[in-house]
């Protein structure tokens, strides 16, 4: 899969991203905040925001970490905790000599070449640091050529990345082709899953059996069917998000008040309690 971007490394392959923090903290310049999502003058970007929020490579080393590492530094600047960055060292190791070069550049690079924005690189690393601790080859192109296989878009397929990146943690035959199939036996076509999925990644990390399973059968026991479950997930499937202790009581109350239909569903789960109590 080649990206439609141009043609240049992205930024964060050009600057090493340690600098990135460090120049985050003496002060930003115009371009810097425009590269990383910002403008002149505008609040920093959640990637910056968040970078900011730990400690400089300096003041690690002047904690006791004199002897950070290319990898490390690398880590520790893209928003790592001590916790993380043990759990790092502890699956793949964190040497001097090639992990840069062999395990961190490599997977930033792929991510460019799926498509995705450096802002979009940033949320998925920081989000998954396991991914430094994958091969492209063998785990994670099996999954995204199978989210083009169920039928998602190039730009459909980066946003999954982005937003779930520990998608490549799952299991491919036992977690995510279960879902898939779960998902068309009750009645959703091959699109409207790949709809569901692309708008909702955060519904492939949840339990069939003890979370999403429980929660459809709530929505048969109130009367709907197969087809109008299928076109409600189609439309909104961050509906199997929501405790099943909220939407058992949201679906309770209008069921009493006589006003229970797709529609008034769909509009009334996002609500916050108090909205909802004047419904």
């Amino acid at each position: 899969r080649r990206s439609t971007r141009a043609a240049s490394p992205p930024l964060l392959l050009l600057l090493p991203l340690c600098s990135v923090l460090a120049v985050a903290v003496s002060g930003w310049q115009s371009s810097s905040w425009l590269a990383l999502g910002g403008s002149p003058g505008s609040p920093k970007s959640p990637i910056v925001a968040r970078l900011l929020r730990r400690p400089t490579v300096a003041q690690r080393s002047s904690s006791g970490r004199e002897s950070l590492t290319p990898a490390e530094a690398h880590l520790f600047s893209l928003g790592l905790s001590d916790e993380q960055m043990a759990k790092v060292s502890a699956r793949f190791g964190v040497d001097s000599s090639c992990d840069v070069e062999r395990k961190v550049k490599p997977i930033l690079s792929w991510l460019a070449d799926l498509g995705l924005t450096d802002l979009q690189i940033g949320q998925a690393v920081i989000g998954f640091p396991r991914l430094f601790g994958y091969s492209p080859e063998q785990k994670l192109k099996p999954v995204v050529q199978w989210l083009s296989e169920i039928g998602m878009s190039d730009a459909q397929v980066a946003k999954v990345v982005a937003r779930r990146p520990q998608i490549f943690g799952y299991s491919l035959e036992s977690k995510l082709k279960t879902l898939v199939h779960w998902l068309s036996e009750i009645g959703m076509s091959d699109a409207q899953v790949a709809k569901a999925i692309a708008t909702c990644p955060p519904l492939c990390g949840l339990s069939l059996p003890s979370n999403l399973m429980p929660k459809v059968q709530l929505l048969h026991d109130v009367g709907f069917s197969d087809a109008q479950i299928a076109s409600t997930l189609t439309v909104i499937p961050a509906l199997l998000t929501y405790s099943s202790k909220r939407l058992a009581h949201r679906l309770s109350v209008l069921q009493a008040q006589g006003v229970l239909t797709e529609t008034s569903m769909r509009s009334c789960m996002a609500m916050t309690d108090a909205k909802f109590a004047n419904f």
